[in-house]
């Protein structure tokens, strides 16, 4: 009876080492996916070319559209709404997708979000993006043509990094890690690359 509890007890630890070890294997590989899928994001933009999307499953079209932004005491909006024409692409089992957007007068962005149904980034997920984003923020400042750039610092991670030049149509790029884990707080996840708002040149 005691070596059938030790024997049942012995098999427990071993499952539960191995599905520890799974679990560490899986969100490293999701890690690397997701750097392979930002770069491509960010390749896209700073050199103004279509994103790479071989490999990649088409999900099709979309409309993204974005409210006008009203403030009290004001006739106008401070914002007028818009439309944002998206398109969506899938690694086939990849918790990543790719979204690459336009808004109008033409400025771009391709982010990088969480597939629909996939849990929320634990603390613990959080620190690897966190690390992967400044091995590569380093070695991109390293080459001498990109600057540190973080976002404001709304999330528990705000971390960007951006060419020094701007693009072609006059636009300051940014590539950007956002995430929110802490407790109390909507969960939050955003990684992307985009030509920010107040282009100096039209297209």
């Amino acid at each position: 009876m005691r070596f059938a509890t030790l024997f049942l007890m012995t098999i427990a630890v071993w499952l539960s080492s191995a599905a520890q070890a799974w679990e560490a294997q899986a969100s490293a590989k999701d890690t690397e996916t997701w750097l392979r899928l930002s770069e491509r994001c960010r390749m896209a933009i700073e050199q103004g070319e279509r994103l790479d999307t071989q490999g990649l499953d088409d999900l099709g079209p979309s409309i993204r559209r974005v409210p006008p932004l009203m403030i009290e005491g004001l006739a106008e909006p401070a914002r007028h709404g818009h439309e944002v024409r998206q398109h969506s692409w899938q690694q086939d089992g990849s918790s990543f997708v790719a979204v690459k957007e336009e808004y109008p007068g033409g400025r771009r962005s391709c982010a990088i979000r969480l597939a629909p149904g996939m849990p929320a980034v634990t603390a613990v997920e959080e620190a690897d993006f966190v690390s992967a984003f400044l091995q590569k923020r380093q070695a991109l400042i390293a080459a001498g043509a990109h600057e540190e750039r973080n976002p404001d610092p709304i999330f528990s991670t705000n971390l960007g990094v951006g060419p020094i030049a701007r693009s072609a149509s006059g636009c300051r790029i940014i590539s950007g890690l956002q995430i929110e884990t802490r407790p109390g707080r909507e969960p939050f996840f955003n990684s992307f690359s985009a030509e920010q708002a107040g282009c100096s040149l039209p297209r």
